[in-house]
């Protein structure tokens, strides 16, 4: 039941039969496939047609394998750059001294 403007009393739900039973039993499905897909993934990556298909494949499984790789970000704005280093240093300072307020 709703008040006025459209928020929910209290006491009362905007889901009031909660998730449902079979939402937990989806990951759990999705699981059992895991052998299979990884099958799919390298029958793509050794024989599928096309270069990019073959590509995309071995990268899922890189990616699942080793994890995705980080990403650095470099830039070559030198004020964007300064900006960073000043509150790098402030927190260091206030780290060393023993502050804790926010910069």
């Amino acid at each position: 039941m709703r008040d006025k403007s459209g928020r929910f009393l209290k006491g009362y739900s905007g889901n009031a039969g909660g998730r449902p039973k079979d939402e937990h039993n989806i990951s759990a499905l999705a699981r059992s496939y895991s052998t299979e897909a990884i099958e799919t993934l390298v029958d793509l990556m050794r024989n599928a047609r096309d270069d990019r298909v073959r590509g995309t494949a071995a990268q899922a499984l890189l990616d699942r394998g080793f994890g995705k790789p980080k990403v650095e970000i470099q830039s070559t704005n030198a004020d964007f750059r300064d900006a960073l280093e000043q509150v790098q240093s402030r927190l260091m300072h206030r780290s060393h001294s023993g502050h804790n307020k926010a910069v």
